[in-house]
């Protein structure tokens, strides 16, 4: 396959122009919103220059309000381009933006005047219609002389309340707009009194309607068990409809009464009653339509009754039939008898389509009943009352359109958007972050991007052929684990327990955590998991040992590792996985890679403080007994530093457990997949147990590998000075 060589241009060699990045941006939307608002400036201010009406006129206000808020809240990218030294302002221009801004309310404020009395004589039109209309329902509230006056009185009061709330920053503009507003009061008043005097009697109709209508329903519920025919059916039926559009002519009525939530009780008890007798009796029918041909075979038509009762819960077949099935002569009288029944009564006529009827019919009077609103005068008065206050609410919170008002607030939308675009040098410097463009750095990243993937395809190959040998070891000896039977694996690590820390409590601990987890099904992921762990750690000691050892050694090489080591220890682990998937895509060896590196740097650095700590007496008794270099190194330094060396090896252990979520991301297999898994698709009870796995592994090597250090010290203690 052929690759791309890699650029050999320098990386800002590889950016655009100032002004290709000015295009580009506007095309992506970044910056566009100044020519946006450039034109909607324009836009507007050949709609005031047109208008004929005030209120046209006082929507193009509106929206020029809408443009500031805009400009106020995009101010800081008008003043970077309020420069013009600025090559972007070749695309976008501030200083034109505030010319059309000014332009604008050149526009607006000679309309203003135009249109001033036009709009006084609108509203004081609008404010004599609604006083004559509050006038005349006032009177009419007066002269109500029952609850239905009452009722009849609401949609009236409340479209002229609506109508208040609807224009009340054009009536605000008026002095007289108060007064309206106490007589919308004083008429909500009136409309309690009348309420409160009616609402009484009208609730005492509404009970005895409902009484009504219960004994309506009860004598529909009592009629169930007697129908018995297609015409009964029918009959009940016609009832059924009847009794839906007195409901629903007195819904609003009957909600209003205390228990009137019994009447849906009571249709869903008749619903369920009628459907289920209904039911029985079209399934009777065919059931005896089944059996008369079996009247001549009395083994076939005892099986078939016995069946039609397992079958079916009929009342026909448990009360009638059954207790015949041992007397066939009886029993074929009785089909005789019932089948002659059934046919007089037309039950064949009746269909699931009347059950349906009747399921339709009982649904629509319960949705009736339960969307009506109250129609109760109290009620209703309230209603008003909740409107009337809301106009006044409105009254007090909305901004008048009043000509000088709208004149002063165009000029200060004028100094607002001004405001927001003009800046000096200082304050641009105080309000913006000294920092490279965002074009720069995003066209910085993409050569950087692009470099890698050039170079990965060039050497990746060969990079991935250089670590064949470990992804070999890696393999091998994730399969002896594998082969090895799970007994001989707890005699051997039980063994290599006892080793380590001499210690009944830690070998039987393992073992038994070792147990456990291949009990709950986990263990193919265990040792996939203490296979990877175990070739990291070796590779993290054989790499980090030497490494910490030669910085000792050495202030320089201290100088320039130790900031690698930060940067390995604070960048986030997921960045780990980038350049190494990138170079030798997902598996094994990547994720020992990603690993090593997370959990190398505590080898380093307390191999380092270790050597560093060694007491100086010790060196030079070392020195006067002429000890040479190597002799001082494993002889007095490293023995003197085990306890920080073991130390090390402790944190490795944990921090690439740690990895171990981490690195199943990019295909690692063990306990950290079942995680990532779970995490993806909440299965908590997978999460949990492997996560618990995870823990078992880390307090296994946790506990061997202290022990061991503890061991190791006691034992040389005596050698030491």
């Amino acid at each position: 396959m052929a690759t791309r060589s890699i650029p050999k241009l320098d990386i800002f060699e590889c950016l655009p122009s100032a002004t290709e990045i000015a295009q580009r941006r506007v095309v992506g939307r970044d910056l566009d919103f100044i020519q946006n608002m450039i034109e909607r400036a324009d836009a507007l201010t050949i709609q005031a220059q047109n208008a004929t009406d005030y209120m046209q006129l006082s929507k193009v206000i509106d929206n020029f309000a809408k443009l500031a808020s805009r400009a106020e809240e995009k101010s800081q990218k008008l003043k970077e381009f309020a420069d013009e030294s600025n090559p972007l302002t070749d695309v976008n221009n501030t200083s034109e933006l505030i010319e059309k801004v000014r332009l604008l309310s050149q526009a607006i404020e000679p309309q203003i005047s135009n249109l001033k009395s036009q709009f006084e004589s609108s509203v004081k039109t609008q404010l004599e219609e609604l006083n004559s209309s509050i006038d005349y329902l006032t009177s009419v509230v007066n002269s109500a002389s029952s609850a239905g006056d009452v009722i009849a009185l609401f949609e009236p009061i409340q479209e002229t309340s609506k109508e208040i709330i609807k224009n009340a920053k054009v009536l605000n503009s008026d002095p007289n707009s108060g007064a309206l507003i106490e007589k919308l009061n004083d008429l909500s008043s009136l409309y309690q009194d009348k309420a409160e005097i009616y609402s009484d009697a009208y609730i005492s109709d509404a009970v005895g309607q409902m009484g009504s209508i219960q004994q309506q329903i009860s004598q529909l519920i009592n009629n169930v068990d007697s129908l018995n025919s297609a015409e009964a059916v029918s009959s009940h039926l016609t009832k059924l409809e009847e009794l839906s559009r007195t409901i629903a002519s007195a819904a609003g009525e009957l909600n209003t009464s205390s228990g009137s939530e019994n009447i849906v009780i009571n249709i869903n008890e008749l619903s369920i009653l009628t459907h289920s007798k209904i039911a029985n009796m079209i399934d009777g029918a065919k059931i005896l339509k089944t059996l008369e041909p079996l009247k001549e075979k009395p083994d076939e038509l005892v099986r078939a009754v016995k069946e039609a009762s397992l079958r079916y819960e009929v009342e026909v077949v448990e009360e009638q039939l059954m207790p015949l099935v041992n007397n066939y002569n009886d029993l074929i009288a009785k089909v005789n008898e019932l089948t002659i029944s059934f046919q007089a009564n037309g039950y064949s006529e009746i269909s699931m389509g009347a059950i349906n009827k009747i399921d339709r019919t009982i649904s629509r009077i319960e949705v009736r009943y339960k969307m009506a609103d109250s129609t109760d005068p109290a009620s209703l008065s309230e209603g008003i009352n909740v409107l009337v206050s809301n106009a006044e609410d409105k009254f007090d919170s909305v901004q008048s359109i009043d000509p000088d008002a709208q004149l002063n607030l165009v000029n200060s939308l004028t100094s607002q958007v001004n405001s927001a675009a003009e800046s000096s040098d200082i304050s641009l410097f105080f309000t913006n972050t000294v920092s490279i463009s965002r074009d720069v750095m995003m066209n910085s990243r993409g050569c950087v991007d692009s470099a890698f993937k050039d170079f990965t395809r060039e050497f990746g190959n060969n990079i991935e052929s250089f670590f064949d040998p470990l992804l070999g070891f890696l393999a091998g000896f994730e399969q002896l684990m594998l082969v090895t039977p799970w007994p001989v694996f707890l005699l051997v690590t039980g063994a290599l327990a006892w080793i380590g820390s001499r210690s009944y409590k830690v070998t039987i601990g393992t073992s038994m955590a070792f147990f456990a987890i291949g009990f709950l099904d986990m263990w193919e992921p265990m040792l996939s998991t203490v296979t990877m762990i175990s070739a990291a750690t070796l590779l993290c000691l054989a790499l980090g040992i030497p490494l910490g050892v030669w910085m000792s050694q050495s202030r320089r090489v201290q100088a320039l590792i130790t900031p690698v080591l930060d940067i390995m220890q604070t960048i986030p682990s997921f960045v780990y996985l980038i350049p190494v998937v990138m170079l030798l895509g997902i598996g094994k060896v990547p994720g020992l890679i990603a690993v090593c590196i997370y959990a190398m740097p505590p080898i380093v650095r307390l191999t380092n403080l270790g050597i560093r700590l060694v007491d100086k007496e010790a060196m030079e008794a070392a020195d006067a007994f002429g000890a040479t270099y190597k002799q001082r190194l494993f002889s007095v330094q490293i023995p003197l530093a085990l306890p920080n060396i073991f130390a090390g090896v402790n944190q490795t252990i944990m921090m690439a457990l740690a990895m171990v979520v981490i690195a199943s991301m990019i295909g690692v297999a063990g306990l950290g997949l079942p995680v990532l898994q779970a995490v993806q698709n909440q299965y908590l009870s997978l999460g949990v147990l492997n996560g618990l796995a995870i823990v078992a592994l880390a307090i296994i090597f946790d506990r061997v590998s202290q022990a061991f250090g503890t061991r190791i010290q006691k034992h040389r203690s005596g050698d030491v000075l």
